[in-house]
């Protein structure tokens, strides 16, 4: 196996270890305490829209063939 394989497949399996962690972990945390998590997570969604929003715009528009 080469060094590359064995980089690919430790990342992989650390995407999908994050994954099924957070996948079981948001409901959960929404269960416990909902106007906190709530809250929490509209501004994570609201921030990160934000800088979406950002990047997009800041980006070099393309030239016009012509």
């Amino acid at each position: 196996m080469t060094s590359s394989s064995l980089k690919s497949t430790v990342a992989r399996k650390a995407v999908k270890a994050t994954a099924r962690h957070t996948s079981h972990g948001t409901p959960k945390k929404l269960k416990r305490n909902p106007i906190r998590a709530g809250t929490l997570l509209a501004v994570g969604a609201s921030l990160g829209a934000l800088a979406g929003w950002l990047a997009a715009r800041g980006a070099p528009a393309a030239p016009s063939p012509g």
